[in-house]
């Protein structure tokens, strides 16, 4: 009987095992599949419902928050070190994107010991460096095809057809939703680090030119050496070269 019961044990304990081994098994499956959570994830946890970048916690109007047309979008925060003579300094550093939609573009980066009050400084300084960026047509896209460079990062920006949409990095995306560009092909050339992304892509944008400008630019003189003409060409075939090559 004693040997019956041991064996009985024994059993139930082999199946209690597998049967936790089974619910390891799952939970690591649950938490491959897990998405990593974003920046802009990590900042809505640490920031209250009513956050303004303007107004502090405490003070007199802090509820009766005054909204302005601009958006925000938080790129990217980490934790950064100073070393000094006393010990180490932590701080949070975020890089934040600020549009209206409507041309008006700007980022920056900010730092400091709590994320909402980076955040704040972020988008403070962001409102301060705004570029304007040169939107046409119905499809909402730019007018030509550009590579814009900084550093060792380089983005193409394409032109494309009402409908297709915003074909890019989320870095890219960001500042050409916030531009008000709804129509656009990206590609990243180079490196992939946020800050360089942001300074090239703003970097083509504002080299963008329409037609109108780019006529308005070139004199006759700078017609005459760049298409080699002479004086007993024609005025039409000038014409004709000058449309293909713009």
């Amino acid at each position: 009987m004693e040997q019956e019961k041991e064996k009985k044990y024994l059993a139930t304990d082999k199946q209690e095992k597998s049967v936790n081994e089974e619910a390891k098994k799952i939970e690591k499956k649950d938490l491959k599949n897990k998405e990593k959570p974003t920046s802009q994830k990590i900042a809505d946890d640490f920031l209250p419902e009513n956050f303004n970048p303007f107004l502090r916690p405490g003070a007199k109007n802090y509820n009766n928050i005054k909204k302005d047309n601009f958006e925000e979008r938080i790129i990217n925060i980490k934790r950064v070190i100073k070393v000094t003579k006393g010990g180490r300094r932590f701080k949070f550093s975020a890089l934040v994107v600020v549009g209206d939609r409507e041309g008006n573009v700007g980022f920056a980066i900010a730092k400091h010991i709590e994320v909402p009050e980076a955040i704040k400084k972020a988008s403070r300084l962001a409102r301060k460096n705004l570029t304007k960026v040169k939107v046409i047509g119905k499809e909402d896209t730019i007018s030509h095809e550009i590579i814009g460079h900084h550093g060792a990062a380089r983005v193409l920006l394409k032109p494309t057809r009402e409908g297709k949409g915003i074909i890019a990095s989320d870095v890219v995306r960001s500042v050409v939703e916030l531009a008000g560009i709804r129509n656009i092909y990206s590609k990243n050339l180079g490196t992939n680090n946020p800050q360089n992304v942001i300074l090239a892509t703003l970097d083509g944008l504002k080299n963008l030119r329409t037609k109108e400008e780019i006529e308005k630019l070139h004199t006759k003189e700078e017609i005459k050496s760049r298409f080699n003409i002479k004086k007993g060409k024609q005025q039409s075939n000038i014409e004709e070269e000058m449309k293909e090559d713009l």
